[in-house]
C-alpha cells in the first residue's frame, strides 16, 4: 500500500498504469477508491497514462486527524504538490471533483506549471455550498454525537443533515470530516487578477443544484470550457459514462 508523509500526515494513493502522468482528486467523505476506482475512471485511463490517485488527509486509508488547523486547502493542495514531488513528477494532467475541484484550483493558482491541463468536476460559485455559514453548519451536524439534537439539527435546512447521512458509511470518521468541512475556505477571490492559463473544463450535471452553474468561472480562465452533462446530478456524475469519456477526451488534445 504506498504511503506517502506529508509533513507528519500520512496519505495513502493509488498508483496504476504507465505513460504520461494523471492525478484524480476526490470529492469530500469519500476516496479515490470510492470516487475513481470503482466509477471505472482509473482502468479506463490507465490504458494510457500513469493515473496517481490520492487520498485526502482525513478520507480513506489517510491519515484521519481531528484537528480543524491540520486542513484546509493550503494543506490540502499541499500534500499534491508533495505528493508530485515524492513521485519525481513536474508536470500533470489534472482531473478533481466537487471538494476534490476546489483543492485542484488551490493547487493550479499556487503551481501553474506544473499543470498541463485540469478538468473541475462538480464545480461553480454560486451553489447551495456558497451560502454564508452553510459549512460550519455542515461540520457542527458531522461533529454532533446525536444529530438530532436541538444545538445540531437546522430544520429549516436539510443540507447538513443530508451530507452526514451521505458520509455515514464504513471507514469514515465523521471527527475527522467534521474538522476538514470546518476548516475548508470559501473560494479565492479572483477577481483583479490575471487569468489563469492553465486549460480547464468545467464539468457539471444540469441537475447539480450543489454548486449551480459552472459558467460563472470561466472569465477566470484564458482557456476554459463547459460541459453539462444532461440530467446528471452531483452524486451521479462520477459514475457517468459520459464523465469519463469527457475527460479522456479532453486529455487527449491537452497541451504537451
Amino acid at each position: 500500500m504506498p504511503i506517502f508523509d506529508s509533513r507528519g500526515v500520512r496519505i495513502h494513493y493509488e498508483d496504476h498504469g504507465a505513460g504520461a502522468p494523471v492525478m484524480l482528486v476526490h470529492g469530500f467523505g469519500t476516496s479515490a477508491r470510492r470516487d475513481w476506482g470503482d466509477t471505472g475512471l482509473i482502468e479506463f485511463l490507465a490504458t494510457r497514462y500513469r493515473v496517481i490517485a490520492p487520498d485526502h488527509r482525513g478520507h480513506g486509508r489517510s491519515d484521519k486527524p481531528h484537528e480543524r488547523e491540520r486542513y484546509g486547502m493550503g494543506n490540502m493542495s499541499g500534500d499534491l504538490a508533495g505528493l508530485l514531488d515524492h513521485l519525481g513528477i513536474r508536470r500533470t494532467l489534472l482531473a478533481g471533483y466537487s471538494m476534490g475541484s476546489r483543492i485542484s484550483l488551490e493547487l493550479i493558482l499556487g503551481y501553474p506549471e506544473r499543470i498541463r491541463a485540469a478538468v473541475l468536476g462538480g464545480f461553480g460559485g454560486n451553489g447551495a455550498m456558497s451560502v454564508p455559514g452553510q459549512r460550519q453548519r455542515i461540520a457542527a451536524m458531522l461533529a454532533a454525537d446525536d444529530p438530532d439534537a436541538p444545538h445540531a439539527a437546522d430544520h429549516t435546512n436539510d443540507l447538513p443533515r443530508r451530507f452526514r447521512r451521505g458520509v455515514e458509511r464504513p471507514g469514515n470518521d465523521l471527527k475527522a470530516l467534521a474538522a476538514c468541512m470546518g476548516a475548508e475556505e470559501t473560494m479565492p477571490d479572483l477577481s483583479g487578477r490575471a487569468p489563469v492559463a492553465v486549460p480547464v473544463l468545467l464539468l457539471a450535471g444540469t441537475r447539480d443544484r450543489m454548486v449551480g452553474d459552472p459558467h460563472g468561472m470561466t472569465p477566470f480562465f484564458s482557456d476554459a470550457q463547459v460541459l453539462r452533462l444532461d440530467g446528471a446530478d452531483h452524486l451521479s456524475a462520477p459514475a457517468d459514462r459520459r464523465f469519463r469519456e469527457a475527460i479522456a477526451e479532453y486529455f487527449a488534445r491537452a497541451p504537451a
